[in-house]
């Protein structure tokens, strides 16, 4: 590494600094945004975050190429991220069940208000806004620069949960805070084992689909139904929330298969032996 590479190497501190921007026009920009155009404010705001992201690594003078590394995947890397999400999803709905039980409100006007505003516009663009954008905007921001600059740390455990609790924190929601904060650890890991911008994106796309795909199952009339019998008799939760867990079992089997997968694939499995690589849910 020569003198021009060293001096150009960023720390987390960058990173955190963009985060802090970021917040600071949520804040004051992209929130009256998304209050007074709805879908299109939330267009222009992951629009905006890409935009900032850009300037971010121009400014630092980052190699694009470095930042956002691309590369087509192996198929055992998109089959290890298929199955991480799998698992990751089993074990958010979980922790969202349980924090249901506690702050039901809270999640439940949410939910609300953001299937009122997917149903705002046609299906086919609201599905492109929701979908497609994030995973291309917002893993520029989190896995692109602010993970950029936490490659000097050289413990992979540190790196993803503080990639995860920065995803959390960016939500703005502390209902869905433990949430998000998982899948951003999900989505940091495979940053991590790949490299490769395509695959927590891949990632993040299908989280985000099947988001869209649920809120199309029922009207807003129908939700504040449902809100107001979930509130009224917490046993539908819990019965929910035990039929979660019959099928939870499967989380770590998934965790592990997809993590195998990845690591294989991106070769970096460690030589365990077969006993402790039965025991390990992700190295």
């Amino acid at each position: 590494m020569d003198f021009e590479e060293e001096r150009r190497r960023l720390n987390p501190l960058y990173g955190i600094g963009l985060f802090l921007i970021i917040m600071v026009l949520f804040i004051f920009v992209f929130a009256p945004l998304q209050y007074h155009f709805g879908m299109m404010g939330l267009l222009l705001t992951e629009l905006g975050l890409l935009a900032v992201t850009l300037l971010a690594v121009r400014f630092t003078g980052q190699s694009f190429r470095e930042v956002f590394p691309i590369y087509r995947p192996r198929f055992g890397q998109i089959l290890g991220t298929v199955l991480l999400w799998a698992g990751f999803f089993l074990s958010v709905m979980l922790v969202t069940l349980v924090s249901m039980y506690f702050f039901p409100e809270g999640f439940l006007d949410v939910s609300s208000s953001m299937s009122s505003m997917f149903a705002s516009i046609p299906a086919f663009f609201s599905f492109l806004i929701v979908a497609v954008s994030p995973a291309i905007c917002e893993e520029a921001m989190h896995r692109g620069f602010i993970m950029h600059t936490f490659r000097g740390i050289s413990k992979d455990w540190v790196a993803v949960i503080c990639i995860g609790l920065i995803f959390g924190l960016f939500h703005l929601d502390p209902y869905r805070f433990l949430p998000t904060a998982l899948l951003g650890m999900g989505l940091a890991y495979i940053m991590r084992k790949t490299n490769n911008m395509l695959l927590p994106a891949l990632f993040h796309f299908i989280n985000n689909s099947l988001s869209f795909v649920s809120s199309l199952g029922a009207s807003s009339v129908e939700i504040e139904q449902q809100s107001a019998q979930l509130l009224s008799d917490p046993s539908f939760l819990l019965l929910s929330l035990g039929s979660y867990l019959v099928i939870g079992f499967l989380a770590p089997i998934l965790l592990f298969t997809g993590s195998y997968f990845l690591r294989k694939s991106s070769g970096c499995l460690k030589k365990y032996s077969e006993l402790r690589l039965v025991l390990t849910i992700v190295g």
